[in-house]
């Protein structure tokens, strides 16, 4: 995946990450709301303030629209979880260019003006950084890749 595309598909992840987070929030003060038109709700026919029938009724209806919006909230955050993964494959992605790009740079230099012991060891360090990450990119891509396309 050329950078750029690494970028704007990160960006894309990261505003679509907003929207959710965005509408998480609305979920949970709306679970609130709902959780507290139940508490009072009783207390308004004990006062005789409501008749019981009628908040009976409402409490139906207020409890439908939780339930709804718990689930909403759960399917949410399963959303979440995917989009938070692929925003993590994606910047491991992202780390091991960066690291093969140093690396490139970096015997480029050790061949222009000779190898010493501090850029030998950089040279493994970033070696094995580019090893580990790749694998664990690699790892992440595939499970979710894995998860998206599995059958039921």
């Amino acid at each position: 995946m050329a950078f750029s595309q690494l970028q704007n598909a990160m960006a894309t992840l990261r505003m679509s990450l907003a929207e959710i987070q965005n509408k998480e929030r609305q979920l949970d003060a709306l679970i609130s709301q709902f959780r507290t038109q139940l508490r009072r709700l009783p207390r308004q026919v004990v006062y005789g303030k409501t008749g019981l029938d009628s908040s009976l009724s409402a409490m139906g209806e207020i409890e439908e629209r939780l339930d709804d919006a718990v689930a909403n909230r759960r399917r949410v955050l399963e959303i979440k979880k995917s989009a938070l993964e692929e925003l993590q494959a994606l910047e491991l992605v992202k780390q091991v260019d960066e690291a093969r790009q140093a690396l490139q740079s970096l015997r480029q230099q050790a061949r222009a003006s000779g190898e010493d012991a501090e850029s030998a060891a950089e040279i493994r360090r970033l070696e094995a950084f580019i090893a580990d990450h790749s694998k664990r990119a690699e790892q992440a891509i595939t499970t979710s890749y894995e998860e998206r396309h599995a059958p039921g």
